[in-house]
């Protein structure tokens, strides 16, 4: 037995949100999506084909992502100089 996924599709516009631009998600999308307001997410754009695409972020990435950075600052004299 074999479950149908439906899809869920809407549209809408790019609002002015202080400083920059955001998009007004409706609920039912939220809801298929398993997404609710306030959780984290990962905005990606792919300029091929103009998509942006969200999705719930990815906290072993962000970490991993926050600790490369922290590395970068700690040590950004030292891999300077390595570079050279």
């Amino acid at each position: 037995m074999t479950t149908a996924v439906r899809q869920v599709q809407s549209t809408t516009k790019l609002t002015k949100l202080g400083n920059s631009t955001g998009v007004s998600l409706p609920k039912e999308l939220l809801s298929a999506s398993g997404l609710a307001r306030g959780d984290e997410v990962t905005v990606t754009a792919d300029p091929r084909d103009g998509t942006i695409t969200i999705r719930r972020a990815n906290d072993l990435y962000n970490r991993a992502m926050a600790t490369g950075r922290a590395f970068s600052q700690r040590y950004r004299r030292t891999m300077a100089a390595l570079a050279k």
